[in-house]
């Protein structure tokens, strides 16, 4: 699909779907995109935790060959998938289309600024139990699509989980909704490292 397709596609419901590592999905990608990195062996098992079943898809990867690999990927395990953009983000750029961004902080920023923002743990139960920033909100990554509204706060949302992956997909639903969202690089992984304290419950 070309990005007019793309983009036309868009205004008629469709997601984007980025598969990109998340630090070139924070520094650029189509506006409204939800992004989740590929990884062949369970693309189609993750993309039936995070999104929801007949949602139209557009994927958006690099290189092509790739895209081209997740499209077959999904549509094999039932996903409605209209292409994939060719060319990539580089081609959307080259149509004159916009592009998005999203913020990233560190661990460090977030153990010295914690006050500041509402954190957002978006592992799984046992994962958050186990041991999670004081005072953060726990959303498990296979329940945001639904329930990301319910996340009220007047402060920017800082999104972590054990790594970055999960809470990448979870940080650009939130952007998706107009939420001033962060993702929190290194997460709880990065954060035990350093020392800093968690609680457990």
């Amino acid at each position: 699909m070309n990005a007019e397709q793309v983009r036309d596609a868009m205004a008629a419901g469709a997601v984007v779907l980025d598969l990109r590592p998340p630090e070139r999905f924070a520094a650029a990608h189509v506006p409204g995109a939800v992004t989740m990195q590929f990884n062949r062996a369970d693309l189609a098992d993750r993309a039936e935790l995070i999104l929801p079943h007949g949602q139209e898809l557009v994927v958006q990867d690099e290189p092509d060959a790739e895209a081209r690999t997740a499209v077959d990927l999904l549509r094999e395990a039932g996903f409605h998938v209209l292409g994939h953009l060719e060319g990539g983000l580089a081609a959307w750029r080259a149509a004159g289309e916009p592009v998005a961004s999203l913020q990233l902080m560190s661990v460090t920023e977030l153990h010295e600024r914690t006050a500041d923002y509402l954190v957002l743990d978006v592992r799984e139960g046992f994962e958050y139990r186990n041991g999670h920033v004081e005072g953060s909100v726990h959303l498990p990554t296979e329940e945001a699509w639904e329930r990301a509204q319910e996340i009220e706060s007047d402060r920017p949302i800082a999104v972590i989980c054990d790594d970055q992956i999960r809470s990448a997909a979870v940080a650009s639903m939130l952007q998706r909704e107009g939420r001033d969202a962060r993702l929190v690089t290194g997460g709880i992984v990065d954060w035990l490292e350093r020392g800093y304290p968690v609680v457990t419950a």
